[in-house]
């Protein structure tokens, strides 16, 4: 049995702290609302590990969205043969295990949910390349809601959320990956160190920053832009100056929203503020203050403390 430490967790979608906790874009849990832990298995070597990384953190938010569960996320892939750790550890009544084995046409995604001593789901499911990846990644969060609820979760339903199309899924999944990483400090060196380190983490960040504003500029739906958003966010609270090189991205996506019941409307509040547009972050604020909502304006009040 693996001894070692579990990689951090996350409790709330990768987004939501980025974003100053939009606790008004969630689906309220209720007290003792039963928990559910999810984790990626990788082995040594494993060539996908890269796709293991997202696959928490996607089929978590589409938990949180589809069933009154709590989440909560394991942010890095674990040694296959953990076993039950991330639920005990996590205090989980639920445990929802991801792994692959296999490349190419032959791979295949392995899909475990677990209560205490009790299998409720252990399947193989084809997971190949291209299309049929897709449609693989697209179908997880049905299945995985499913079983949650058999276990007498109750369902929900969230009108802001459906889970992306199979033409979207891949880069869906590896949007959430890219957020994750644009939150990581270690991307972000000190300005004074090696000019050749700096250079080359500065690319990574702008590849990152790049490839979720082009996925939120060409998707549909709010979540690949709140996404991007907070890839933009995580750059900014490590100090980066590169958010204000996509400031056309962000204004096509935040200027073209008018309508305050608008996700990206409402975000533009921060993410105008991030990239400087402080007037119109003042406005958009203003507009939405007057909604009456009190968790839009609790949230309003820490996006006022931005800089």
């Amino acid at each position: 049995m693996v001894s070692e430490a579990l990689p951090p967790a996350l409790a709330e979608p990768v987004w939501f702290d980025r974003l100053r906790e939009p606790t008004w874009l969630l689906p309220r849990t209720r007290d003792g609302a039963t928990r559910v832990a999810f984790v990626a298995e990788h082995t040594p070597g494993e060539p996908d590990r890269d796709l293991l990384v997202g696959l928490p953190l996607y089929l978590a938010e589409a938990v949180r969205f589809a069933t009154e569960a709590a989440t909560v996320a394991v942010t890095a892939p674990v040694p296959a043969g953990i076993g039950d750790r991330p639920a005990r550890e996590l205090d989980a009544s639920l445990l929802v295990t991801v792994s692959l084995d296999g490349t190419g046409e032959g791979r295949r995604l392995r899909l475990r949910v677990d209560e205490p001593s009790t299998l409720i789901v252990d399947e193989e499911l084809r997971a190949g390349e291209g299309a049929e990846l897709a449609d693989t990644i697209a179908d997880l969060p049905r299945r995985v809601t499913d079983a949650v609820r058999s276990t007498g979760v109750p369902g929900t339903w969230a009108p802001v959320y459906a889970p992306p199309a199979p033409a979207l899924a891949l880069r869906y999944l590896h949007a959430h990956r890219a957020c994750l990483q644009l939150g990581d400090g270690s991307l972000y060196p000190p300005a004074d160190d090696d000019p050749e380190i700096v250079a080359a983490r500065r690319t990574v960040v702008k590849a990152l920053l790049g490839a979720l504003g082009d996925f939120a500029q060409r998707s549909q739906g709010a979540f690949p832009a709140i996404l991007y958003f907070a890839g933009l966010a995580g750059a900014h609270a490590r100090g980066s100056n590169l958010p204000l090189e996509f400031r056309l991205q962000t204004n096509a996506l935040c200027v073209e929203a008018t309508d305050p019941l608008d996700m990206s409307y409402r975000l533009s509040a921060l993410v105008l503020r991030l990239q400087g547009d402080v007037q119109l972050a003042e406005r958009r604020s203003r507009a939405l203050a007057g909604t009456g909502d009190r968790a839009l304006a609790a949230w309003l009040g820490r996006v006022e403390a931005v800089r």
